[in-house]
């Protein structure tokens, strides 16, 4: 996990077009500077409207894990409201929509963090939890790590991406959302340099791992 921790920050890039005031052929080939290995190759080219779609996808089981790990330990919470807001998640198909949930992500991974900060404690609370407890943090825990191998994965595209963009212009209307994704998916990055410690514990604790195929693995159910 650490070696993926590192490795997704070749996306941090991206979020380098993030409130560049030029146009759109300018940010593109600034963009090209900033990513590593973003050189033209014989690879196949990336769709933009694919690679916004499972940014969209990823982020969305990510911010859900993030609800669950941050509010998991208080028993006490409203269950139907953090259902209401996990819906409400799982129905987004907009990336700028999704993009409005940036600070609710931020909040709910620091509380993780926090949470799960303590190795010893964070054993003990999932030993004394119960099975069903058990089975929604592992679940969380496996999406959340999910994500961050799927970010790896996207990471790798984006030369590729640059490519297919600078090959045809009709491609460029779509810069605003691939700078939008590009900021999703560095803060993504961040949040793994946090979350890297408590979903270790809490995965080797259940026995879980994260497959070797990440694009190829689907997220486990999340039930409240």
């Amino acid at each position: 996990m650490n070696r993926s921790i590192f490795t997704i920050g070749a996306v941090i890039a991206l979020a380098g077009l993030i409130g560049v005031p030029e146009p759109a052929s300018a940010q593109l080939g600034q963009l090209r500077g900033l990513i590593p290995g973003a050189r033209p190759s014989n690879a196949a080219s990336v769709d933009p409207d694919a690679f916004l779609a499972e940014t969209i996808e990823t982020t969305k089981f990510m911010m859900v894990a993030a609800i669950v790990l941050a509010q998991a330990a208080d028993t006490d919470g409203d269950r139907d409201a953090l259902r209401a807001e996990i819906a409400s998640i799982q129905g987004i198909t907009d990336i700028g929509e999704l993009n409005s949930r940036r600070a609710s992500f931020t909040a709910n991974t620091e509380a993780a963090a926090l949470n799960y900060r303590d190795a010893a404690a964070t054993q003990a609370a999932y030993d004394s939890a119960s099975a069903e407890q058990q089975q929604l943090l592992l679940s969380a825990a496996f999406n959340f790590a999910l994500g961050m191998a799927r970010n790896v994965q996207l990471a790798q595209q984006a030369p590729q991406l640059l490519q297919s963009m600078q090959s045809n212009p009709m491609l460029l209307i779509k810069i605003g959302s691939i700078r939008t994704a590009g900021g999703l998916l560095a803060q993504q990055a961040q949040a793994a340099r946090s979350m890297g410690g408590p979903l270790r514990t809490l995965m080797s604790r259940g026995g879980v791992e994260v497959p070797a195929d990440a694009h190829a693995a689907e997220p486990r159910p999340v039930e409240l």
